[in-house]
C-alpha cells in the first residue's frame, strides 16, 4: 500500500493521505516550498489500527499556483527524533497549487478508470502506470481524475462481507504495483467509485442469488472511505455522501456518486439530496465551463444498458430533470467525464424542449487504464446514432458518438486540455505502450 497519496488541492491547500503501520504508527509530515523552506512546523499524526493506519492532513496557508514538495517519515511515537524516523519508497511528493479564480491560462488533467490489477493469473499493471507517470509529465498534468473501478473486488471471485477482503484489494492494486505508488505522489488525485469497488453492477434493488448486497456495501464503503474518499474534497452534505465539487480557477468540477444510493426500481441513479446539490451547482456556475464526473455514461447511448447506465429508460425521470434544468436556466458549457465501458470516445447530446430551447452537452469517455477485454467495434457496445427520444419529465434528446474519436483497444488514458479561450482538447494514449504519440487528438468548443 502506498504511504503517501496527494489528494484534493486548492489555491491555498492540499490534502495529504498517509499510511503508517503497527510498527511505525506516527507520521511526520512536512511541506516545503520551491526554495526548500518549510511552510510551517512538522505535523505529527498518530495513525490508528482501526483506520488501517491511514490518516489525512489538509495542509493550508499555501500560495496560489506555486510548486511544493511533501515529505513523510514514520516513527514509533511522537517523540521519535529525526534520526529515529524511517522512510519508505515514494514518501516524497510534488504538486502545484491551483490558480485563483481571477485570470487563468490553459491547463491539462488526466482522466482514466478501470484498473484491473492482479487476479492471481494476470500480470500486475506495472507498464500501464509507468506510462501514466510519463504522460502526466509530458502533458504537464495538474491533477488526475479516477472515474471508478480503481479496484476489482469481485475478480476473480465473488466477495463476502469482509472488510479485510476489500482492504487487501487496495493492497493488491496499489502496493503490489510499485509504479502506481509512484504516480499517487506525483500530482493531486480525485477519485469516485463505481460498481467493482463493491460488486459488479451494484444496485440497492438487486435481489439475485444469496448475496448480502447491503452487507457488501457496508464493508466496501468503509474501505472506499479510508483509501479513496478521505482525500477527496468534503461533500457539501453531512453524513454518508460521496459526491463532491471543486474548481481549477474558473473551471468547475462535480463528481457524482452513481452507486451507493442507486435504486433502479424507483428510477433513482443518485439520491434526491445529491440531485438537488447538482442542480444548485449548475445554477451557481451557469456560464463557466463545467465538468461532471459520472462513473457510468450519461450522454453516450449504450446498446444494452440493463438498468446500469443513465440511458436506460428507468432513469429517464431523473436524467430528464437534470437536462430540463439546463434549458430552463440557460446553463451552458457542460461536459461529462466518464469511463466504465472499456473504450474511449467523445459523444454529444442535443437537448431540445417544446418551447424551442436547445443546448448541446458533451461527454468524454476514457477507459480502461489496464484491462484484458477484447477490442470491440463501436456497434458491439454502443448505438453510434444519431438516435432521438423523448425523456420522461424532460426534453427530447439526440445522442451521437463522434465516430472518428472512438478507440477500444485496451488500455488507455486521456489527457484533457482546457485552453485560455475555454476550448477543450483531448488526447488518447495507450498505457500498454511506451509511445508518447496520441492515438487520437481532437478538440471541441463546449
Amino acid at each position: 500500500m502506498p504511504r503517501l497519496i496527494l489528494g484534493h488541492a486548492t489555491d491555498h491547500s492540499i490534502k495529504i493521505w498517509v499510511r503508517g503501520s503497527g510498527r511505525w504508527p506516527v507520521a511526520f509530515i512536512d511541506v516545503l516550498d520551491a526554495d526548500n523552506q518549510a511552510t510551517s512546523p512538522t505535523y505529527m499524526v498518530e495513525t490508528l489500527e482501526s483506520e488501517f493506519y491511514t490518516a489525512v492532513k489538509e495542509w493550508e496557508g499555501l500560495s496560489a499556483d506555486q510548486p511544493y514538495r511533501v515529505k513523510v517519515a514514520f516513527g514509533k511515537s511522537k517523540k521519535s527524533a529525526d534520526d529515529e524516523r524511517v522512510r519508505d519508497a515514494y514518501t516524497e511528493g510534488r504538486f502545484r497549487t491551483f490558480p485563483k479564480s481571477a485570470g487563468q491560462t490553459g491547463f491539462t488533467f488526466l482522466l482514466g478508470s478501470c484498473n484491473l490489477h492482479s487476479t492471481g493469473f494476470f500480470e500486475k499493471p506495472d507498464q500501464a502506470w509507468i506510462q501514466v507517470s510519463r504522460l502526466a509529465k509530458l502533458n504537464q498534468a495538474r491533477f488526475m481524475i479516477h472515474g471508478g473501478d480503481q479496484i476489482y473486488a469481485d475478480i476473480p471471485f465473488r466477495p463476502g462481507a469482509d472488510f479485510e477482503h476489500y482492504r487487501d484489494k487496495y493492497l493488491d492494486a496499489w502496493d503490489n504495483c510499485t509504479p502506481t505508488r509512484k504516480v499517487l505522489t506525483e500530482l493531486p488525485h480525485y477519485m469516485i467509485l463505481d460498481d467493482h469497488e463493491i460488486i459488479n453492477n451494484f444496485d440497492n434493488d438487486l435481489t439475485s442469488g444469496n448475496i448480502d448486497y447491503q452487507g457488501l456495501a457496508r464493508v466496501a464503503m468503509k474501505a472506499y472511505w479510508l483509501f479513496q474518499h478521505s482525500h477527496n474534497p468534503q461533500s457539501p452534505l453531512q453524513g454518508r455522501h460521496y459526491h463532491y465539487d471543486f474548481s481549477f480557477g474558473k473551471v468547475r468540477f462535480f463528481a457524482l456518486d452513481c452507486r451507493f444510493y442507486r435504486y433502479s426500481g424507483s428510477g433513482q441513479m443518485i439520491d434526491p439530496e445529491q440531485e438537488a446539490a447538482l442542480i444548485k451547482w449548475l445554477s451557481d456556475h451557469k456560464k463557466d465551463l463545467k465538468f461532471i464526473v459520472t462513473s457510468i455514461p450519461f450522454v453516450t447511448e449504450v446498446k444494452s444498458p440493463k438498468t446500469d447506465k443513465w440511458c436506460d429508460k428507468v432513469y429517464d425521470g431523473q436524467r430528464g430533470r437534470i437536462l430540463q434544468h439546463l434549458l430552463d436556466q440557460g446553463i451552458e458549457k457542460v461536459v461529462f467525464l466518464t469511463g466504465d465501458m472499456h473504450a474511449s470516445l467523445h459523444s454529444t447530446l442535443e437537448v431540445k424542449d417544446d418551447a424551442g430551447r436547445a443546448t448541446t452537452v458533451h461527454e468524454l469517455m476514457s477507459s480502461p487504464i489496464n484491462q484484458i477485454t477484447p477490442d470491440w467495434t463501436i456497434e458491439r457496445q454502443f448505438v453510434p446514432g444519431p438516435v432521438s427520444r423523448k425523456l420522461a419529465e424532460g426534453p427530447i434528446v439526440t445522442s451521437r458518438i463522434e465516430k472518428a474519436s472512438y478507440f477500444a483497444k485496451h488500455s488507455n488514458v486521456m489527457a484533457i486540455e482546457v485552453d485560455g479561450a475555454g476550448d477543450v482538447h483531448y488526447r488518447m494514449y495507450r498505457t500498454t505502450s511506451d509511445s508518447n504519440t496520441p492515438l487520437k487528438k481532437r478538440s471541441f468548443s463546449p
